[in-house]
């Protein structure tokens, strides 16, 4: 049976022993996207639960509601980044689930 003493130098001085590559986890270059949802809590909810079920995002991944402010919000940019909105009309009949 193989024990390990007590203290990291001897942690250290059987870890030299051995001959290991440095352990490297590189992600691969990640941008950052952002995704607003607005509208009635009824609608956001609706629109989190289809991009779960598209395997997009996790459910758990958003935030809970936020109430708006009444002047609006303001969104800061960075330099470069652009804003890009789709505004989509819901039926009604379609907002519910089936």
């Amino acid at each position: 049976m193989y024990q390990i003493q007590s203290g990291w130098s001897s942690l250290v001085s059987v870890a030299s022993q051995f001959s290991l590559l440095p352990l490297t986890c590189e992600l691969p270059h990640r941008r950052r996207l952002r995704h607003y949802l607005v509208g009635t809590p009824e609608d956001a909810q609706l629109a989190i639960d289809r991009l779960h079920l598209l395997h997009y995002a996790e459910r758990f991944e958003w935030t809970r509601p936020l109430a708006m402010p009444p002047n609006g919000i303001v969104i800061n940019a960075r330099p470069g980044e652009v804003l890009r909105y789709l505004h989509r009309e819901l039926r009604i009949e379609a907002a519910g689930y089936e």
